[in-house]
């Protein structure tokens, strides 16, 4: 269950490290499936399986999950019982349907078409570090992330959690690491970059697989183009695509970690979740404050939203 995308959130206030009071107050969200005609439903789920806690503590961190289920309902099939129904009240009638009622009857249509629905079920994994402060959601988009703080934080009265900012514009540090070659010392330049004009909206360059210190992405750079993504490694442990928005894209752990959690022999799924999390929670750790560093530094004063 190792993330794959690391988006940061920071803690307002300390919470206390209590697993068991953690799942209590998301107990009041915890996920029930959708009723007939729901179109969908999330709730929290527990992270080891069913019957397990809807909180896991292990490293000093709490793992939550949050389950999404969505009906399906295939726009073709939507559409053509859709247009079966106007067809038959338009020769039932011998009058055109108007739109208010091409409306009604869309809803009437969507109501009888639930019941046989097939769901579609989505999980959102977070690791809640009590130590530095830090959620950091896996998720790929901005849409999924904000999802789940809402969840999180309607479930949890009085948790607070904010985008951490840093005192420097991080692209602005990208775009300066490969204008000048060089990069901090515990991070490597990777072949992945997107470079956009900031005065001008939809121009960007992509490159995947290229030398970003070849000439090239110095003519981007020289024309304006500041970097919103950019490809690195992270001491030899971590990789993955660092976006201006203070978080890491794509991310994957290298062997060196996954390895010691292969040392632990676990028996069951269960436990193979709860050794990968004991040390990617550890690797979290590192990295977060780190990342912040790289751009100055975490802006304080703050207030949490």
């Amino acid at each position: 269950m190792w993330f794959r995308n690391l988006v940061p959130y920071r803690l307002a206030e300390k919470v206390d490290y209590d697993a068991e009071a953690a799942a209590a107050r998301l107990e009041a969200l915890a996920f029930t499936p959708c009723g007939a005609m729901e179109l969908s439903r999330s709730g929290f789920v527990p992270p080891l399986g069913p019957g397990a806690p809807l909180v896991h503590a292990a490293a000093g961190s709490l793992l939550l999950c949050l389950q999404e289920e969505t009906k399906l309902l295939p726009a073709s099939v939507l559409r053509d019982a859709i247009d079966d129904r106007i067809s038959a009240l338009e020769a039932a009638e011998h009058r055109k349907v108007r739109k208010r009622e091409r409306d009604r009857i869309r809803d009437e249509v969507v109501t009888d078409l639930l019941p046989q629905a097939f769901s579609r079920y989505k999980k959102t994994w977070a690791c809640l570090d009590i130590e530095s402060g830090f959620l950091v959601v896996d998720a790929s988009s901005d849409k999924q992330v904000e999802h789940f703080v809402d969840q999180l934080c309607e479930a949890w009265d009085g948790l607070a959690l904010v985008p951490p900012e840093t005192e420097l514009s991080p692209g602005s540090v990208m775009t300066q690491w490969l204008a000048q070659q060089q990069l901090p010392g515990d991070l490597e330049l990777g072949e992945e970059a997107v470079l956009e004009d900031p005065n001008a909206e939809g121009c960007e360059a992509r490159v995947k697989r290229q030398d970003l210190t070849s000439e090239e992405i110095s003519a981007h750079i020289d024309a304006g183009k500041r970097v919103r993504r950019l490809a690195v490694t992270y001491s030899e442990r971590i990789s993955g695509v660092l976006d201006a928005k203070l978080s890491l894209r794509r991310a994957r752990f290298h062997d060196e970690i996954r390895e010691q959690a292969g040392d632990l022999e676990p028996e069951s799924e269960a436990e193979r979740i709860d050794a990968d999390f004991s040390l990617m929670a550890l690797e979290l750790r590192s990295l977060v404050p780190r990342m912040l560093e790289w751009f100055g530094g975490e802006r304080t004063g703050r207030q949490a939203a």
